[in-house]
């Protein structure tokens, strides 16, 4: 059996998550280079599309309108694509088969509109809660932070995602925040570090601003600096769910017992997620 299927404190999840990072860098920087790339491109065009400033304020049309809500789509797909063939690497590294950007891309068909509507239905719950009351919106970010990695790895529908993420996070939402939060914390880190560090390699252009010249600067150092920064929390998520599983649902036994060829029973909390 696998040293990974056993309970981790929240301490040796993180360190776990970050040692993957670490060592599978190429494999997530890959991953994560593949929307932010092409969101790269179409921002560059969105910069011709806005034009020379007319009295001082870029010029709006119609046609800037219908670029900018189409780009919004394209991010919506391109990182929910990523988001998924990242949670499938992730479980692959955990449960130790081979995996590759290509592979982690291959199973992602059928799942980018799942994936997408729980990303959407989870940033706009805790959004909502976070604008009301504060509480509230960190106490569904905690209940319901399994969301994503559920439904990209059990392929069920987003509204079960949501009741499963509920069951694995039982008696668990202060250990989901702390992961979330230190997460968070080591984002803005790598994207200030990586911001400051590109900003000195090409001074002239980080100081010429509001020019084209500087537009397009910030725009591919952005583009940088999440293709780095966007696995980071995806990965800490994964490995979270999974050992929610482990301690839960004895998920460490039945990956052994189904690795020795014996029949695993089916739990009860997991099937309910499943119908």
């Amino acid at each position: 059996m696998s040293l990974n299927l056993r309970p981790l404190t929240t301490g040796e999840l993180l360190d776990r998550a970050f040692q993957t990072y670490r060592q599978q860098f190429i494999l997530f920087a890959g991953i994560s280079a593949l929307p932010h790339g092409c969101l790269l491109v179409l921002q560059l065009c969105m910069l011709g599309v806005v034009g020379k400033p007319v009295h001082g304020a870029p010029k709006l049309s119609s046609e800037l309108i219908v670029f900018g809500l189409l780009m919004a789509i394209v991010s919506v797909v391109l990182n929910s694509i990523a988001l998924a063939a990242t949670t499938f690497g992730v479980s692959d590294i955990y449960l130790e088969k081979e995996t590759s950007i290509s592979a982690c891309f291959a199973r992602v068909r059928g799942r980018i509109g799942k994936v997408a509507w729980v990303s959407f239905k989870f940033g706009f719950a805790v959004g909502i809660g976070l604008v009301l009351l504060i509480v509230p919106g960190i106490y569904v970010a905690g209940k319901y932070g399994l969301a994503t990695p559920a439904v990209v790895l059990e392929d069920i529908q987003s509204k079960q995602a949501f009741k499963r993420s509920a069951v694995l996070t039982e008696g668990s939402i202060g250990r989901i925040l702390t992961i979330y939060f230190v997460a968070w914390i080591l984002v803005v880190v790598i994207s200030a570090g990586l911001g400051a560090v590109l900003a000195m390699a090409l001074p002239t252009l980080a100081k010429s601003a509001g020019t084209e010249a500087s537009q397009v600067f910030q725009q591919v150092v952005s583009a940088v600096v999440n293709t780095f920064v966007t696995p980071v929390m995806a990965i800490a998520l994964t490995l979270a769910y999974y050992d929610q599983r482990v301690r839960k649902e004895a998920f460490d036994i039945e990956s052994m017992m189904s690795m020795l060829g014996e029949a695993v029973p089916v739990k009860e909390n997991t099937l309910g997620a499943m119908q």
